[in-house]
């Protein structure tokens, strides 16, 4: 009986713990960090793009610099689950000192899924836009499939389809790839450009052109954390006379967070991932091994109840007792012989009396 207490209190133990890692652990641990801040450095060394600063075309190092900072107060004061980012980017070459492009955005997303949720704040550039999707990661366990990823140049979201399984450093992570084709962009203010982009004379009079632009994007995903440890943008830019319908390509690039990026990445997020991969397998295996472990202990308080009725319902207490029962009538028995009985007794009495 000892022994089947124990089988079954170690299964409800194991199923305890199943439980809590499952419900419990698991959610602590695969939440963005309110104080959670990035930076992350794509390049291509063989970019083609057209200074504005100088108004000439080069073919030379691009720079893009990405980061987003989580504004813990705001999070806090908003509420509902959510980190609320502020999102900065600028593109630069070694010709100019002036940024060839940049950016900012604030939005919230929820800590656990990592997808953006509505939010009063939410704008682009100092500008209320309403984000969309997936914009600094993919949901915590990301999955073979689609997701929407939300582009700041088209103002939407895209597609994001899976495309294999890879390893970077020994880190396994999920392909996502996808493509936003070429569209006319909203700028506002309307760009002027030099009219001798089109053909004319260096004295030729500012076109108002319109913005055109094309993107084939490929995100690499730990898939456990969502994180993204790598990203390559093919973008494509161009610019259009809308009098005359012609265009002038400015912008031809693919790119991709360098070295020391990608490796800062892996080195962090590899031991999240592992111990995300823990807690998904644990509850299983505890949870399997608890259910087992009390069946197992039933079974046994069974079979050992089913022996004792099989032997009589041998009690040692009533071995004892029926011994001392023996002992006792042998007792008197043993002092009924030496006094006689009843006749003798009353004969042996009258005789001390007389």
């Amino acid at each position: 009986m000892r022994k089947s207490a124990i089988v079954i209190g170690f299964g409800a133990f194991f199923v305890t713990m199943a439980l809590l890692l499952k419900f419990y652990a698991f959610d602590r641990l695969a939440v963005i960090p309110a104080d959670q801040n990035t930076k992350q450095v794509a390049v291509d060394k063989n970019a083609y793009i057209f200074d504005a600063g100088t108004l000439k075309f080069h073919h030379t190092t691009l720079t893009t610099t990405v980061g987003a900072v989580a504004q813990k107060d705001k999070s806090e004061k908003f509420g509902h689950n959510s980190v609320i980012f502020s999102k900065w980017q600028y593109s630069k070459i070694p010709q100019t000192k002036t940024a060839q492009t940049a950016s900012t955005e604030k939005f919230a997303v929820d800590r656990h899924t990592g997808k953006i949720i509505k939010w009063s704040g939410d704008e682009e550039n100092g500008k209320a836009v309403e984000h969309k999707g997936y914009t600094v990661k993919f949901p915590f366990g990301a999955k073979k499939t689609t997701y929407p990823y939300w582009d700041a140049n088209i103002k939407k979201t895209m597609n994001m389809e899976y495309a294999g399984t890879e390893k970077i450093d020994g880190l396994e992570v999920y392909r996502y790839e996808g493509t936003v084709p070429r569209q006319t962009l909203k700028t506002e203010p309307t760009k002027e450009v030099p009219g001798f982009l089109f053909g004319g004379s260096k004295s030729s009079p500012g076109v108002k052109a319109d913005y055109t632009y094309a993107n084939d994007r490929t995100i690499w995903v730990e898939p456990q954390t969502g994180a993204f440890i790598k990203v390559s943008e093919g973008q494509k830019q161009w610019l259009t006379n809308p009098k005359t319908d012609k265009s002038v390509q400015v912008l031809q690039t693919t790119s991709v967070f360098d070295k020391a990026t990608v490796k800062a990445n892996v080195d962090e997020y590899k031991g999240k991932a592992s111990q995300l991969k823990v807690l998904k397998i644990a509850p299983w295996v505890l949870g399997i091994l608890g259910v087992l472990l009390l069946i197992g202990g039933g079974v046994m308080i069974a079979l050992l109840g089913r022996k004792d009725d099989q032997d009589g319902d041998y009690d040692e207490d009533d071995y004892y007792d029926d011994d001392a029962d023996d002992q006792t009538d042998e007792t008197q028995a043993g002092v009924a012989g030496l006094l006689g009985d009843d006749d003798t007794s009353d004969d042996v009495t009258r005789r001390g009396d007389s």
